[in-house]
């Protein structure tokens, strides 16, 4: 075989050029030094190979550094969608954590000379995110706070508030699948947060259209605030829209068997009687509900006479009737028959008035900074001539609203 010139040399060139070449021996003092310098590429591409090489590939500071170059070019492309980077830098977190023998923390050397802890780091990293993510919310860009606030999770995985909150910014941007799983991720990690089980809710329930999964959840969410107005109500809601309100009232009366002091049962209990009564057609029939629902909660304050929402819904009740009756005085006209009718209807409404006084009297002094009940007490005194302690209750709101 005849070997030409050209060939020969371009043999020569080819194996000095792969002989000639030597191997790249990663220092992890210069590796530091380049992450100092913001020359992160080049950093990269040596904790890279440092992972391989002898005497690094075993060495936490190899990953612990690694994990800073990526954590670092993810916050220069955050943007992105994709969360490789940010997700290659903890997983060299975990490998460095795992290979430390001792206790002493991981730094690196600042540019003044002070030493840069990995926790100190981390933190900077994930204020980073969270900061752009309360940014983009405050901007209206709902998606992209979804994402920060996702970054931010997975630099600090313990955080609940990037967690919740990215489930909020989810909601807003209407990526619901996003925000039922951030919800059901916060309750796992031990959130109690009523208002983001009300929004799971809203999705399981309303959006998505599962109406057991619904019921489940405000069940769950009653053993947290079993003297919750709002969830009761959901809760029986559920049941009915579910055809199971007379299982409801059943397991409620088997239960009240076996716990007939718990004021919890008979609550529930007068929601369900009332939530039955509006889905009824028959004036009979709902009287009929009412009344078994106002005894309910009767029997909520005779097992603890302190409890709120049982004394506010009696009040409702009692008000309730008083203005039915004033709203058809109200409605009659001015001939004798009609104004006969309304003088007699008179000691009637005042008669209920009376009765829902101290009702009213009694719930403000259970929580006497709630408005709306302060209201209903002042229209009370009003109703019933009582013009001092009506003023009274005015300056209260008055100031109230001012503070």
């Amino acid at each position: 075989m005849r070997v030409t010139a050209t060939l020969l040399a371009a043999l020569v060139i080819g194996a000095t050029s792969v002989y000639g070449q030597k191997a790249v021996k990663p220092n992890l003092g210069k590796i530091e030094s380049l992450i100092r310098k913001g020359e992160f590429q080049e950093a990269k591409e040596l904790t890279d190979i440092a992972t391989t090489y002898e005497k690094t590939k075993d060495d936490p500071k190899t990953y612990y550094l690694r994990g800073l170059v990526y954590l670092s070019l993810d916050t220069m492309d955050a943007l992105s969608a994709s969360t490789s980077h940010l997700e290659t830098a903890m997983a060299n977190f975990t490998k460095s954590d795992e290979l430390i023998k001792d206790d002493k923390e991981l730094f690196t050397t600042t540019l003044d000379g002070f030493p840069d802890f990995k926790s100190q780091q981390i933190m900077r990293y994930w204020a980073f995110y969270y900061n752009k993510a309360a940014n983009e919310f405050a901007a209206n860009n709902y998606a992209a706070s979804v994402g920060f606030f996702d970054r931010a999770s997975l630099v600090d995985p313990q955080d609940t508030n990037a967690v919740v909150n990215g489930g909020y910014a989810a909601v807003q941007a209407k990526m619901y699948d996003e925000a039922k799983g951030n919800f059901y991720k916060a309750i796992e990690m031990g959130v109690v947060d009523k208002d983001m089980r009300l929004l799971l809710v809203y999705i399981v329930a309303e959006v998505q259209g599962d109406l057991q999964e619904g019921l489940e959840i405000v069940t769950e969410a009653r053993l947290l605030y079993p003297q919750d107005n709002e969830l009761a109500r959901q809760e029986i809601n559920f049941l009915i829209k579910l055809d199971r309100a007379e299982e409801a009232t059943e397991n409620l009366m088997s239960a009240i068997q076996k716990e007939p002091n718990d004021p919890n049962l008979y609550f529930t209990l007068g929601i369900l009687h009332e939530e039955i009564m509006a889905k009824l057609d028959s004036v009979e029939q709902k009287a009929k509900r009412l009344q078994l629902a106002l005894e309910a909660y009767q029997n909520a304050v005779k097992a603890d006479p302190n409890y709120y929402n049982a004394h506010y819904n009696i009040g409702v009740i009692y008000i309730t009737d008083a203005q039915t009756i004033i709203k058809e005085q109200n409605s009659l006209g001015y001939s004798k028959e009609d104004l006969k009718k309304a003088d007699g209807m008179e000691p009637i409404i005042q008669e209920k008035l009376s009765a829902a006084l101290p009702i009213w009297e009694k719930i403000v002094s259970l929580n006497p900074d709630e408005i709306p009940a302060l209201e209903t007490l002042s229209y009370l005194y009003t109703m019933q001539k009582m013009y001092d302690k009506a003023e009274a209750i005015k300056d209260k709101i008055d100031n109230l609203r001012e503070n």
